[in-house]
């Protein structure tokens, strides 16, 4: 199930640029969803580790980044974009005497494609790498490859609230975050 999940989420992540790579790129101004932002989310951690039971728990974190616009011939640009990150995943009780959680830090690429006649709402695709470290009962740490999906909208010229899922495998140990949160944009110039 992981591998099939894992190979639509790639697929996504493919097909959200391919039609920017097909026509002419150059930069645009600013958009609604261009130049430096901070942002915060919290949410549900639904991780598994090998021959334990999967279980829920509570999930927060940090991020920062920089996204910028391309043109292309339709009326929205596509937004690419890098992102550091910060998660802290709970520890839950995953078998009789077994429990753990995760913290993980790492880089995210995104690229979302902005709707609506103000271009407020952005669905976008994110892959990268995340350094995921056990916590309580389970040790160590392994680098990973992650996949997600969100959906942000701005309610505020620099502020701007999203849902997002994101999946890490990593070793032994598999998070799904389902989580909401709000960005900042920060003052250019």
């Amino acid at each position: 199930m992981k591998l099939t999940r894992t190979r639509l989420a790639v697929c996504a992540l493919l097909a959200l640029p391919a039609t920017a790579l097909a026509m002419p790129a150059q930069y645009v101004g600013p958009t609604p969803w261009t130049g430096a932002y901070i942002g915060a989310h919290a949410g549900i951690n639904q991780s598994s580790a090998s021959g334990l039971n999967t279980e829920n728990s509570l999930t927060a974190g940090v991020s920062g980044g920089y996204r910028m616009a391309l043109a292309n011939s339709t009326a929205a640009p596509i937004i690419l974009g890098g992102e550091v990150f910060a998660d802290l995943n709970a520890q839950a009780t995953h078998n009789a005497n077994v429990s753990y959680g995760s913290d993980v830090i790492g880089v995210d690429l995104m690229a979302g494609y902005p709707l609506g006649e103000d271009q407020a709402l952005l669905p976008y695709v994110k892959v990268g790498l995340g350094n995921l470290q056990a916590t309580g009962d389970l040790g160590g740490s392994d680098i990973g490859g992650r996949l997600g999906i969100g959906l942000k909208y701005h309610v505020r010229p620099r502020l701007s609230v999203g849902v997002q899922w994101m999946t890490q495998d990593a070793n032994s140990i598999s998070n799904d975050n389902f989580t909401v949160g709000v960005d900042y944009a920060l003052p250019m110039g």
